[in-house]
């Protein structure tokens, strides 16, 4: 339950106040891992200020989806930082655009995924930064503000849970999955949507005949739901739609499942590619479970 070095480092470092993450030759799996806490802590000290001061200004998207100017803020800093400490990046932003290139490093992020739950101060937001490598994931992190979690992982590198001190009680680190519950039900986590009700109204049947356990529908941000199915009680559905996953939107979540030891396949159980990805998915550590729940949402959309 402790952190390790590296870990105790960057929190160290954020707390002090000094340098985030200093020019670092190489540029090793650890090195971003630093670069990525360091980004994750700062910008979820900026986020969560904002978020108890109860004022944030905000605009609409040609999509009509919100954006505040803090999103903005944030991934102009992650620009003008990789300027120091990887010249070379290119950077794939939700908010201010970019292209993820098929050869060198890439950084993508999301400043706040989940706008809606940041503007109405429920906890389901969090921040997704991934790291590409000729194409390729490598490293990923979801942090949390409203919670204090952040949860990363590398390629080869078992998933960590950080939970930082919010009221005096001490940080606490933990590699992921977390122990299952007793109870060994499957708990279920679907995003809500306008399409979801038929899943929702045959997980509810199945909850009622008690081959699930629990089912629920937060909603929030997609990669936060898929740091709980990383966690190991909960299977993560998610009917996404016709547009192909950007380099921000699943890497970095799929990376901290995969990093636990689960999966997150489509309806025929395949693994996805989390960067242009189509349609449904479900992410869990348990296999059974996954298969047990994808049955259940293949039923429901087929019929």
């Amino acid at each position: 339950m402790k952190l390790n070095a590296l870990e105790r480092r960057c929190l160290d470092a954020f707390r002090s106040g000094t340098d985030r993450t200093p020019g670092m030759e190489g540029e090793t799996t650890d090195d971003w891992i630093s670069f990525g806490l360091g980004l994750l802590l700062h910008s979820g000290s900026l986020i969560r200020a904002s978020r108890l001061a109860q004022k944030t200004d905000m605009d609409y998207k040609s999509d009509g989806s919100p954006v505040t100017r803090l999103e903005n803020h944030i991934e102009q800093e992650l620009r003008e930082h990789l300027k120091t400490f990887s010249p070379g990046a290119a950077v794939v932003g939700e908010e201010t655009g970019g292209a993820l290139p098929s050869a060198g490093v890439a950084v993508a992020i999301d400043p706040v995924d989940g706008t809606w739950a940041f503007l109405s101060r429920t906890e389901t937001l969090a921040t997704v930064l991934a790291v590409f490598r000729d194409g390729a994931p490598f490293v990923g992190m979801v942090g949390n503000p409203a919670t204090g979690e952040i949860g990363y992982a590398a390629r080869d590198v078992q998933t960590r849970l950080l939970q930082l001190s919010v009221l005096g009680e001490g940080d606490v680190a933990s590699a992921l999955p977390l122990p299952r519950l007793d109870s060994g039900a499957t708990l279920v986590s679907v995003q809500p949507g306008r399409s979801t009700a038929p899943v929702i109204a045959k997980l509810y049947e199945a909850w009622q005949g008690e081959r699930v356990g629990f089912v629920r529908s937060p909603g929030g941000s997609p990669s936060w739901a898929l740091l709980e199915a990383a966690k190991g009680n909960y299977v993560y559905v998610n009917l996404w739609g016709r547009r192909p996953a950007y380099a921000f939107d699943l890497a970095a979540g799929v990376l901290l499942v995969r990093g636990a030891g689960g999966e997150v396949t489509d309806m025929d159980g395949v693994p996805i590619d989390p960067v242009g990805h189509k349609g449904p998915f479900i992410a869990a550590v348990d296999d059974a479970a996954r298969n047990e729940v994808t049955a259940l949402v293949r039923s429901a959309v087929s019929g």
